[in-house]
């Protein structure tokens, strides 16, 4: 016959199982409804990452104060934005560098203003080659636009160099061969500008307008041809009282 004490360990190895098993279908259960879909009335959240399975980072959904720098995600390696700081979305390739993005943001200070947006792609190994923006400083001063960039075919290290030895040419045919290495330059713009005009803009691979074609606010059109100095050498159709060579 047991005796009291046996029943009583008895009990406490059946309770110590029971318990296990217990607390082993509360666990897998957890782990279950994590890896299900779940829906949400509303979330609160400062930063999402969207990752692969291996944990890369893809996106980044992130308010302003934890919006990642431009550069490297997996690295770290990491600078500093210019400008306004914004929230926003940012794509990552498969290397961990930002290749495109959507931002967007505002600042008032003293009864004045400035916003802005942007929808930008870039090319790989380096910064924007196409862009959607939209900048506003108030007073109906208002840039919008499609833009076009060309970014320099090197590394960033060989753009810094050759923009410290294009600082100590004269303008020239040499120099701009290395700026063109250096930095970016606006190709294309397509928008309204400031001053309210309809404008198409290109440039040459300094970024220097060559042909703009405008309508302004009252209607009028022009196809206007500028020189490497920015000088107007023919405007179509011809100003009256003016002879285009």
């Amino acid at each position: 016959m047991e005796t009291k004490l046996e029943k009583e360990v008895r009990f406490l190895k059946v309770y110590a199982v029971v318990a296990t098993l217990l607390c082993a279908v509360f666990v897998l259960t957890a782990f279950t409804m994590q890896s299900r879909k779940q829906k949400l009335e509303e979330l609160d959240v400062e930063r999402i990452n969207i990752v692969e399975k291996d944990g890369q980072v893809k996106l980044v959904i992130s308010n302003k104060e934890r919006l990642p720098g431009p550069g490297n995600i997996v690295t770290g390696t990491l600078g500093t934005r210019q400008g306004l700081k914004t929230p926003g979305m940012l794509f990552y390739n498969e290397k961990g560098d930002e290749c495109g993005g959507l931002i967007f943001g505002s600042r008032e200070q003293d009864g004045k203003y400035a916003a802005a947006t942007a929808l930008l792609f870039d090319k790989y190994n380096g910064d924007q080659v196409m862009g959607m923006r939209v900048e506003d400083v108030g007073g109906g001063r208002r840039t919008v636009g499609l833009n076009i960039w060309d970014q320099p075919d090197v590394s960033p290290e060989e753009q810094h160099k050759n923009y410290d030895e294009a600082a100590k040419l004269k303008d020239g045919p040499e120099r701009d061969a290395l700026r063109q290495q250096a930095v970016a330059h606006q190709r294309v713009f397509i928008g309204r500008t400031s001053d309210k005009q309809a404008r198409i803009a290109l440039s040459d691979a300094n970024g220097r307008p060559r042909i703009r074609l405008t309508v302004e606010q009252n209607g009028e059109a022009k196809l206007e041809f500028l020189d490497v100095s920015g000088k107007v050498t023919q405007t179509l159709p011809t100003p009256s009282g003016a002879t285009n060579k």
